[in-house]
């Protein structure tokens, strides 16, 4: 048994710290230190005691500080006295192996996030501008059962009426939302309708979920432990799994292999108990708390009660005395209960499936035991998705997965979704076509403030939508000619009958005015045979005017012709180059060799890492080769969009303010006429660019890179964060852009539509000549690729399927 010794010290280091604390909860801790003493593991002592640091709001540092040094002596450290401590966290001898994480990770969890938002507020600053958190408010129609918005055994959504608002503008109004269980939807619409928003309040329970719904949006995921590695990162995604884990340690290290040992209960093993239903009583209490937060109503009410009983049962549970409070028979039953789901629990392949999906999604070996710190801003996303494919929730909500993937990873991410998500109901947004067409089943339209459904793919959903424009603009062209027929034959009658008096001709009258009120949908949207009965409400004809949905419009992109080169020969000229950087043994590029003339289509392909944007920063001067030589006319243009120039602009400035930057004597209203070029107009040009969408700030730095009228665009990966009527556009400006241009992109109808399209230049304008060709980067090697986009696509396939990714 424990000596006095530990609760004199613990209390004497207290105050050298200055920690205060409650008196219930000093008087509970002090019961838990009875059974414990110096001689036991710093770790042990630090396990049991520090949630109760944490509820007290020390500063996590001085936590560390204050257990390093426990049992070494007191540290005062009262104004004016100097405190001797070492830097360094308490002792990590004891730690769990990979991918088993330290017990109780709610109170490391809650200390993390204080943390965080100390940083970002202290992070905040003028020259760094934060948006305030929107005002979000969703509503949906209550069912006439409570219960059926709080659980229920299907794992359908079926919710009318939706009404989602953000600072008091409307995204969504009266909307009817439906998922069925285990399909694949594409969610599609243009930038700023509020795709994102609708995946934030279903992930985050602002709309009414039914509660045993596990939905995952992956925005969720993007908080990462700097510290740990990237496959301890994913594990660590499955919160309930990891809660078993560190409930079956703290057993383990008391009792062994062997929970039937039980009978003899111990008081470290019922102090070990009683933390464990801690745990479990806080996670209700902060689920209560969310729910209470987002109830409004009679509802929000019955929540608020329920939130009060739980916290006080909560705060009963935390005063109780754990040897009076763990009865033999309680603790057989929990420890049974904690062994049974360890039992269930296949760590091994937990840990293979983590490495699966990180090989497949492109990290390397090295990477994946890497730590999280090590990686860049686009590796921390895809680690993102790796947690969000990993826990494989009920519904998973994925906004623009394919950003930061090179086509491999893609095509990977597509099989995946297709051959192991069996039962997941999956919601993606995504400018790539190709993509969405080959995963989803059904498609989503956010338009006009209201959800529109199609059974198929987005492809499909084009395809149908323009023969229904086409189909509804013939009969409306027949129902015009008919309506002024009737008109003219109603107006023909009554004159006649006027001048004749004939009785007859008013009848015709009659009979053809009822004509001219049937005129307009003889079928519905389905097919069937147009009813009254099928339109509800008060109208003024007895058939639905015939309406055809107009084509979305995307403001259009056009890029200003450079003045003549008076040059015909190559542009570019890369002759027996290669590069290696510094302190490194091995080349990027070896004896590379590309012509690329002044009318030329050259794109890029490879993987992400095999030297593409090594290639294009040689070619534009960026870098120089470490050996051969690269050419370029002298008085050539290059307009540049690198991977990072969106992340170069200042977030501080104003589009128009950035522009004049660089372009100091220009005047606001040519820097306006400029923007309005590429679609940026009215006070969006007055805003910061931190407040801009991803989107926006795309259309901004492709503004300023094509203002001097390049004779050459180099392009790499520009289309993330653009929607699709935005990438639409785009290929129209690349298009009719009749110079030379190098791609480099892994969204393949965006390749397809501009390296395979049709030739614009007439047959007669023999003096303009376009070159298309693909080339590989690989192995350091530049080589033409023979064959279309399809083909490539088809041998990464092959090589995918091969390897031991999949």
């Amino acid at each position: 048994m424990a000596s006095n010794s530990l609760i004199t010290q613990f209390k004497a280091h207290l105050d050298d710290f200055q920690i205060s604390l409650e008196p219930s909860a000093l008087n509970y801790l002090t019961s838990m230190l009875t059974v414990m003493s110096m001689s036991d593991k710093a770790k042990d002592i630090r396990d049991a005691t520090e949630m109760f640091l944490d509820e007290a709001e020390v500063d996590p540092e001085k936590i560390n500080q204050f257990y390093a040094t426990l049992g070494k002596g007191n540290v005062k450290t009262s104004s004016g006295t100097s405190m001797s401590v070492s830097a360094s966290g308490p002792s990590t001898d004891d730690a769990p192996p990979l991918g088993q994480p330290k017990p109780m990770s709610s109170i490391e969890a809650r200390r993390m996030k204080r943390a965080q938002k100390k940083a970002a507020a202290a992070s905040a600053s003028p020259s760094q501008p934060t948006e305030a958190e929107p005002k979000i408010v969703a509503t949906a129609q209550q069912s006439r059962f409570h219960r059926e918005t709080l659980e229920t055994s299907s794992k359908d959504i079926d919710m009318h009426t939706v009404n989602i608002s953000v600072n008091n503008l409307d995204l969504l109004v009266d909307a009817h939302l439906r998922l069925k269980d285990g399909v694949r939807y594409g969610l599609v619409g243009q930038n700023g309708v509020g795709k994102t928003m609708l995946m934030r309040c279903m992930a985050d329970n602002i709309l009414a979920m039914p509660s045993n719904l596990n939905i995952l949006h992956i925005a969720q995921l993007e908080t990462f432990d700097e510290n740990t590695t990237v496959l301890n990162e994913v594990l660590e995604a499955d919160k309930e799994c990891m809660k078993v884990l560190r409930e079956y340690e703290v057993l383990h290290a008391i009792l062994g292999d062997a929970p039937q040992s039980t009978t003899s209960n111990t008081a470290q093993l019922n102090v070990a108990l009683h933390s464990i239903l801690i745990s479990r009583m806080e996670a209700r209490v902060i689920t209560a708390q969310q729910l209470a937060q987002k109830r409004s109503g009679t509802r929000g009410h019955d929540a608020r009660q329920a939130q009060l009983a739980i916290e006080t049962e909560f705060a009963a549970l935390k005063a109780q005395d754990p040897q009076v409070y763990i009865s033999s028979d309680m603790a057989t039953e929990l420890i049974t209960d904690v062994f049974d789901k360890f039992a269930l629990i296949n760590f091994d392949a937990r840990k293979a499936k983590a490495r699966k999906i990180l090989r497949g999604l492109g990290f390397e070996e090295a990477q994946i035991d890497a730590r999280v710190q090590t990686l860049s801003g686009g590796w921390r996303m895809q680690i993102a998705l790796a947690k969000a494919l990993f826990v494989g929730p009920d519904i998973l909500l994925l906004d623009e997965p394919t950003n930061h993937l090179d086509l491999p990873a893609i095509l990977w991410l597509q099989e995946y979704l297709i051959n192991e998500t069996a039962g997941l109901t999956l919601v993606i947004v995504s400018h790539d076509r190709a993509f969405l067409n080959a995963v989803t089943t059904e498609t989503i339209i956010l338009r006009d403030k209201v959800l529109k459904y199609h059974a198929g793919s987005f492809a499909d959903y084009e395809s149908t939508s323009e023969e229904q424009r086409v189909r509804k603009q013939a009969l409306l062209d027949v129902q015009v000619k008919k309506r002024a027929k009737l008109v003219a034959s109603i107006q023909h009658n009554v004159q006649q009958a006027r001048a004749t008096g004939d009785d007859k001709r008013l009848g015709q009258v009659a009979s053809r005015k009822k004509k001219l009120e049937r005129l307009g949908m003889e079928k519905t949207e389905d097919g069937k045979r147009f009813k009254v009965s099928y339109w509800a409400g008060y109208h003024t004809s007895a058939r639905a005017e015939i309406e055809i949905e107009k084509a979305l419009k995307t403001a259009s992109i056009k890029i200003p012709d450079p003045p003549p080169l008076r040059y015909h020969g190559s542009v570019f000229t890369v002759k027996n180059a290669s590069f290696r950087y510094p302190n490194s043994s091995k080349d990027v590029l070896t004896n590379v060799s590309l012509d690329v003339g002044p009318h030329a289509r050259i794109a890029l392909l490879g993987p992400n890492g095999c030297g593409k944007t090594t290639l294009l920063n040689m070619m534009v001067g960026v870098t120089q080769p470490t050996t051969g030589e690269v050419y370029r006319h002298p008085s050539l243009r290059i307009g540049y969009f690198s991977q990072h120039v969106v992340d170069q602009l200042t977030l501080t400035r104003t589009p128009i303010e950035e522009m004049r930057s660089r372009h100091p004597g220009l005047s606001e209203q040519e820097c306006r006429a400029h923007f309005g070029t590429v679609g940026v107009s009215g006070n969006t040009v007055l805003r910061k660019i931190a407040n801009l969408s991803g989107g926006q700030r795309n259309r901004i730095a492709f503004a300023i890179i094509v203002y001097d009228a390049p004779h050459v665009l180099v392009i790499d990966e520009i289309t993330n964060h653009l929607d699709m009527g935005t990438v639409d556009r785009l290929v129209e400006a690349l298009e009719g852009f009749e110079r030379a241009l190098v791609l480099v992109s892994h969204d393949v109808w965006f390749m397809k539509q501009l390296m395979e399209g049709e030739d614009d230049v007439d047959d007669d304008e023999s003096d303009v000549k376009e070159e298309r060709a693909f080339y590989v980067v690989r192995n350091g090697a530049v080589k033409r690729w023979e064959k279309d986009m399809d083909g490539y696509v088809e041998a990464v396939m092959k090589r995918v399927r091969k390897s031991d990714k999949y």
